[in-house]
């Protein structure tokens, strides 16, 4: 998404290679931290069984933080971006990763009372754990294409919208998919109040629906960003 970002401003998808790899490493080490026992307890992820598993927790603690220091050195290290673009990107992903993202929401998501989980709290810890990752890749591809403000404005709504709805297919998933088809542990948000929880499972696929509408409006129903997200929900629908 990131490299199509790129594209979608008018710059070189390649340009935004490194970019890209750079947000999958900060996402697999966000994975790793979230399987963990003190966590989320997960005993698969991706197919496989989950790194603490595998190889102990001490390897998977480890391992993220190598990620997390890798993805930065990557941004450093990318020829194809400018040095002043490395300085937004880098403060982008940061973002996304510190106080007010995933770190945040995932703290948020273990420790939140009951009575504190409202659409409007569940709405921000969905931004913090999921939408703020994607907001970043496609707000960054697009500062790597040279994008203007605008273009640069209507990725980070097209992002925040995917995000929700990604987060909304997921709480699906979790309770109608088996593992064999997901790759990871059912029912993990079993005692956790969820939007589905909260509106039912109709309401819920209305709004998926209704925000990748809103996801399309924002860059153009028949652009390749468009057109891959579409594709992504269609081939993976619980």
């Amino acid at each position: 998404m990131a490299m199509l970002a790129c594209e979608h401003v008018g710059g070189r998808a390649v340009d935004a290679l490194d970019l890209g790899c750079a947000v999958e490493m900060v996402h697999t080490a966000s994975l790793v931290l979230d399987d963990l026992p003190c966590m989320d307890d997960a005993t698969l992820r991706r197919g496989a069984p989950t790194i603490h598993t595998s190889h102990g927790e001490d390897a998977a603690i480890l391992a993220a933080i190598a990620l997390l220091n890798q993805a930065y050195a990557t941004i450093v290290h990318a020829e194809a971006i400018r040095p002043a673009t490395k300085l937004d990107v880098l403060r982008s992903l940061t973002a996304a990763v510190g106080f007010d993202g995933l770190s945040q929401g995932q703290i948020r998501d273990l420790r939140d009372a009951p009575g504190c989980r409202n659409e409007a709290s569940l709405r921000r810890l969905n931004h913090q754990k999921t939408s703020a990752l994607f907001i970043s890749a496609l707000e960054s591809g697009g500062a790597v294409g040279g994008g203007t403000v605008e273009q640069n404005r209507s990725l980070v709504i097209f992002g925040e919208a995917v995000g929700f709805a990604f987060q909304l297919r997921d709480d699906l998933m979790d309770v109608f998919v088996s593992s064999r088809d997901t790759g990871k542990d059912e029912r993990q948000d079993a005692d956790k109040l969820t939007f589905l929880d909260l509106w039912g499972e109709a309401r819920l696929r209305a709004t998926i629906v209704e925000s990748l509408a809103r996801a399309r409006d924002a860059v153009g129903p028949d652009c390749a960003l468009s057109r891959y997200v579409d594709s992504f929900f269609a081939e993976r629908r619980p």
